[in-house]
C-alpha cells in the first residue's frame, strides 16, 4: 500500500494584488521617517567618544576576547573589531558635521569602507551590544496608490551615537590635563631613589636659572 499526499491547495493564501506591491518589504519594528529629536554633537563630544570606545575595544582584547568575535551567551556581548571602530568614525565625523542629523544607508557606508554589506551589518551590531550606538529602523510613503491606501517602502535607519558612563569616565581621565611635576615624578617613580633626588635636584636647578632670566628680561625692558 502506498501512502497519499493530502491535498492543501485549498488553505494556500491567495498570491498578493500586483497593484499594492512595492517588491520592497519593509521590515518588523520598522516606523514613519521624519520627526527624529536630533542631538547635535560637537567635535570635542565626537572625540570623546571614540576614544571611550578604542579604550573599552582595547580592554575587551585584554580579557582575552577575540578581535570582534560573537556573543558566547546572553550575558557575553563579544568583542569589538577595528572595523567597527572605523565604522564609528565615520558615522562620528558625519553626526558632527550636520548637527546630529545621522541616517547613512548601508550601501553608503560600505562603500565608504570599501566592504561587503554584512560587515556593515556585524560592526554595527558590536557597536549596540556594547553601548555605542542605537538606530530605529525607517519606512517611507512611496507616492504609489494602492487598494490599501498609499503604499510604503524602506528607507535609511536613524542612528544615535552614545557611549556608556564606564567608558566616557575612563576617556575624561586620558583627557584630563596634568601638570608636568606631576608627568615627571610618573616617570621618575620606577627609579633608584638616588636618581631621582639627582634628576629633582637638576629640574630645581633649571626653573631657578628660568626664573632669573624671566626676571633679568623684565629689568632690562623696564
Amino acid at each position: 500500500m502506498t501512502a497519499v499526499p493530502i491535498d492543501h491547495s485549498h488553505r494556500r493564501r491567495r498570491p498578493e494584488p500586483e497593484g499594492r506591491r512595492t517588491f520592497s518589504p519593509v521590515r518588523r519594528n520598522s516606523q514613519p521617517a521624519g520627526g527624529e529629536n536630533w542631538r547635535p554633537i560637537s567635535w570635542k563630544e565626537g572625540r570623546r567618544m571614540l576614544l571611550a570606545l578604542r579604550i573599552h575595544a582595547e580592554k575587551q582584547r585584554r580579557k582575552g576576547e577575540r578581535t570582534g568575535c560573537k556573543p558566547r551567551d546572553k550575558a557575553d556581548p563579544g568583542g569589538i573589531s577595528f572595523g567597527a571602530i572605523r565604522l564609528a568614525e565615520i558615522l562620528v565625523g558625519i553626526a558632527t558635521k550636520r548637527d546630529g542629523r545621522l541616517e547613512p544607508s548601508v550601501k553608503w557606508l560600505a562603500k565608504a569602507l570599501n566592504v561587503p554589506l554584512k560587515s556593515i551589518h556585524a560592526w554595527k551590531a558590536q557597536l549596540k551590544r556594547h553601548g555605542f550606538l542605537d538606530w530605529r529602523r525607517r519606512w517611507v510613503f512611496t507616492g504609489r496608490e494602492g487598494p490599501r491606501g498609499e503604499q510604503v517602502q524602506q528607507t535609511s535607519n536613524a542612528y544615535w551615537m552614545k557611549a556608556p558612563v564606564e567608558a566616557l569616565q575612563a576617556a575624561d581621565k586620558v583627557l584630563a590635563p596634568r601638570k608636568p611635576e606631576e608627568d615627571d615624578e610618573a616617570r621618575w617613580a620606577a627609579m633608584p631613589p638616588e636618581m631621582q633626588a639627582s634628576l629633582r635636584a637638576m629640574k630645581a636647578s633649571a626653573a631657578r636659572r628660568s626664573e632669573r632670566g624671566s626676571q633679568a628680561g623684565r629689568i632690562s625692558r623696564s
